[in-house]
């Protein structure tokens, strides 16, 4: 019981905030997704006959520390509501991903939740699940086309993000008289990173401030992140900067400047992973956004749970974010330590 207040305060504590589909529960502040409208969801595939809510959960890899942060979370979330919850690892695979979606409408799951690698690739899927009666919702990235079918989002505004840790980077950088930027961005067709991808251009992009000298889709694992980093480092010698759209890609572009002896460049990256955090603690990195995966995880489940029972939903959550750089980083780690 303890657990669950814990969570629920937790979850109050999270939330920028969310519209309420329908019920007489009372919703948190606006939020300020403009896709937030009411969402109910269907009444098929109810939970069994003994109640226990089965949740299918599809991830688009869990060989990345933020993601088994997320699965942890929900796996935390399944046990403490007393759901049963299969996890799914599609591999940087779409097809794969589509084929575990499938799995969990023959194993007839009460709820599917997605972590989209391709937010475009999964709507023929996720539109045979709907109408087969599957309740479908999705955490972090959304599915393209696929507004009217999800009940219900979980995750932040990753294009305001973007933009953010874009701008902390650029007031830094004016600061230290520095000029030119690399532009690491994510996996291509995600649509978190894709977002990421484009809040950083909204500030970037025709920025008399800066000079992009190279922006590309390099994938979201640290060796991608190092070895086009090398590439980078053998290509231009004058990097002031690297923006990267998650903390591996920027844990990597960081091994490879320190090997390349290479001091001055400024590096951000994204999501607040345990190694991120610490870089910044080490002065290795200079900013990240702490994405809090553990609790979107969490929340995303327990949004599941309730859907599967037929509860009302609130159609998009959304969640502040935190930059985290030297002067908070003690904070968030600490805020993180037992998760």
């Amino acid at each position: 019981m303890k657990k669950r207040l814990f969570a629920s305060l937790l979850t109050a504590a999270m939330l920028v905030g969310t519209l309420t589909a329908c019920g007489s529960e009372p919703a948190p502040a606006a939020s300020s997704d403009p896709d937030a409208q009411s969402g109910a969801a269907p009444a098929e595939n109810t939970p069994s006959a003994e109640g226990k809510v089965k949740i299918g959960f599809s991830l688009k890899t869990v060989n990345n520390p933020f993601v088994v942060s997320v699965k942890n979370g929900a796996a935390k979330a399944a046990e403490e509501f007393g759901a049963e919850i299969i996890i799914t690892d599609a591999q940087l695979d779409s097809q794969k991903q589509m084929t575990d979606v499938e799995s969990f409408m023959q194993q007839k799951v009460d709820a599917i939740l997605i972590d989209a690698l391709d937010s475009t690739a999964l709507l023929p899927t996720v539109q045979d699940a709907n109408d087969q009666g599957f309740k479908i919702l999705t955490e972090d990235s959304r599915i393209t086309g696929a507004e009217d079918i999800v009940l219900s989002h979980v995750g932040i505004d990753n294009e305001k993000s973007g933009e953010r840790i874009a701008q902390y980077l650029v007031d830094e950088m004016k600061k230290q008289g520095k000029k030119n930027i690399i532009i690491f961005e994510g996996l291509p067709g995600a649509e978190a990173t894709t977002q990421r991808a484009k809040g950083f251009h909204t500030v970037l992009d025709n920025n008399s401030d800066v000079n992009i000298l190279f922006a590309k889709n390099v994938g979201d694992k640290r060796e991608e992140g190092l070895q086009n980093m090398d590439d980078m480092l053998q290509k231009f010698d004058n990097i002031d900067a690297v923006i990267c759209c998650n903390d591996e890609l920027a844990l990597g572009a960081i091994s490879s400047i320190e090997g390349a002896g290479r001091e001055g460049i400024l590096v951000t990256g994204f999501d607040g992973n345990s190694d991120g955090l610490q870089a910044v603690k080490d002065g290795r990195m200079l900013a990240t956004i702490d994405h809090a995966p553990y609790t979107m995880g969490y929340i995303a489940v327990e949004t599941c749970i309730k859907a599967a029972k037929g509860e009302s939903v609130d159609k998009a959550t959304v969640f502040d974010v935190e930059l985290v750089d030297s002067s908070n980083v003690d904070e968030i780690i600490a805020k993180h330590a037992n998760e």
